[in-house]
């Protein structure tokens, strides 16, 4: 008995050392390693300025008095033998001319009407009834709002659906009556004298008087400091002026960019513009010129080709200036490695470590952005699992899933 007990109790023991020593080498090759997967983010780059808009232009001569009715709207692009705008002895006289270009726009939409093969938009009749009903509810907010742009345009949308809705429903047959006596309000109308510019261009009502010393010529020679004093300057717009025409639709931004930005900046970078507190539409640029002052701050001068309203409605302007973003795979600063020369992370590959090597594009704060490299075993991938911190890691070091 004693002989039995004492080869239970050495079996036992020998059993329990076997398992303690598997579970020391179990716990030694799986402890102490945390993972991160790699995934795909993206960093918007962009930098708000405040510049000067450099356009080739000129102020449009004309006489002071009259009452001036504008037919170009800001930025809008014009041929010599287009008319600019109209100017009129009194008020009455403009107002009348409104009128009439109101009247003149509904009898071409009825004559349109009348002239229409279009079937599909008049044969449902539910359809146009709602149609009706919204245009009715948006005309009366637009009202309350004063909003008379949208009145008039909403009016002119009613039009045209019940002018649809009388044809189909055979409330109506035609609208000659009502087009003669648009016509006959038509045929007293004339009066005032037409505006036009002897160059092609794109049309604008500001003008502050710089048009002859602020040209392109100037960014040859600019820097920093002069930029600084012009930005300091204020540009009202001249209150007896009639407008101006820019002459060239390339202009440009110069504007000075904070040391703390300018890695971000070189000659031949594409870039979009958005004005702040402007439109929202973005135009595209890119940078022309960049000389650093000895304070590290540069003046960075940016070619468009795009002419928008704020484009030349302005002599100074708030702009974002953005880049294309930074999109690639995130890791953790902790994961990178540095083996035989070569930048890279170990990740858990099945049952073992797997070193495999990053192209950084990207440095943030406490991670990197990598470039995102599709169906390379040797390079990051989306989703691999990298080590973010363990010790005495090597490519193809044994380890448990």
């Amino acid at each position: 008995m004693n002989t039995f007990t004492t080869k239970l109790a050495t079996l036992l023991l020998v059993l329990f050392v076997l398992v303690f020593a598997a579970f020391q080498g179990w716990r030694g090759l799986t402890s102490g390693y945390r993972t991160e997967n790699a995934y795909e983010f993206e960093i918007a780059r962009y930098c708000n300025t405040e510049g000067l808009l450099v356009r080739t232009e000129e102020e449009i001569p004309q006489a002071a008095g009259g009452q001036v009715r504008y037919l170009l709207e800001e930025g809008e692009k014009f041929r010599a033998d287009t008319p600019i705008a109209q100017v009129f002895s009194s008020q009455e006289e403009a107002a009348a001319a409104v009128n009439r270009g109101v009247v003149r726009q509904e009898r071409d939409l009825l004559e349109a009407i009348q002239r229409s093969t279009d079937t599909s938009r008049t044969a449902d009749v539910e359809s146009l009834n709602r149609e009706i009903a919204i245009s009715l509810r948006r005309l009366t907010q637009s009202a309350a709002q004063k909003d008379m742009e949208e009145v008039s345009r909403l009016h002119l949308a009613l039009v045209e659906d019940i002018g649809r809705q009388q044809l189909v429903t055979g409330q109506n047959t035609g609208f000659e009556e009502r087009i003669r006596e648009l016509n006959s309000e038509l045929a007293g109308g004339g009066g005032g004298q037409n505006i036009y510019s002897p160059k092609v261009g794109y049309f604008s009502r500001y003008v502050d008087g710089y048009e002859e010393t602020y040209t392109p010529k100037l960014l040859e020679e600019l820097d920093t400091a002069s930029l600084r004093e012009i930005l300091a300057l204020d540009y009202p717009g001249k209150p007896d002026s009639f407008g101006k025409s820019v002459t060239d639709f390339t202009w440009y931004y110069a504007t000075i960019i904070p040391k703390a930005s300018v890695e971000s900046f070189y000659v031949g970078a594409k870039v979009e513009l958005t004005f702040i507190g402007g439109g929202e539409q973005a135009v595209p640029g890119k940078v022309i010129r960049l000389k650093t002052d000895e304070k590290g701050d540069a003046l960075a001068v940016i070619q468009s080709t795009s002419i928008t309203p704020d484009a030349v409605s302005h002599r100074t302007a708030s702009v974002k200036v953005s880049f294309s973003n930074y999109k690639g795979l995130r890791i953790s600063r902790r994961a990178l490695r540095i083996l035989d020369g070569q930048k890279g992370v170990y990740v858990k590959s099945g049952y073992s470590v797997k070193f495999k090597t990053v192209d950084i594009i990207y440095t943030g704060p406490d991670y990197y952005l990598c470039r995102t490299q599709y169906g390379s075993s040797d390079q990051l991938n989306l989703f691999d699992e990298v080590i973010v911190e363990g010790t005495d890691l090597y490519d193809g070091k044994p380890i448990n899933p």
